[in-house]
């Protein structure tokens, strides 16, 4: 098996040869994590009321409108199926 590797020695990669060794990260300070994401948080922008209930609008009127397509597309099959098994018979 011949080892390939990367033309440039200083990227960084894995080695086919070596085993991939698991980094496990303690956490130090529970405190200051708590307060860093406190501190994300408030970076976020939150959707408004009015940008919310326009996305559950917009699902639930998708998947009644996905309902009913598959509810005919079943019909439809549901026919042929029953027109070809009456004709084997």
């Amino acid at each position: 098996m011949v080892e390939r590797r990367s033309p440039k020695p200083e990227a960084e990669g894995s080695s086919p040869s070596a085993p991939a060794i698991l980094s496990i990260k303690i956490m130090k300070n529970p405190i200051k994590f708590i307060q860093e994401v406190k501190q994300e948080a408030f970076k976020v922008t939150w959707p408004t009321w009015k940008e919310t209930l326009q996305g559950a609008l917009m699902v639930f009127a998708m998947a009644v409108i996905m309902s009913l397509f598959f509810l005919l597309l079943d019909q439809v099959l549901k026919f042929f199926l029953e027109l070809l098994l009456k004709v084997s018979i």
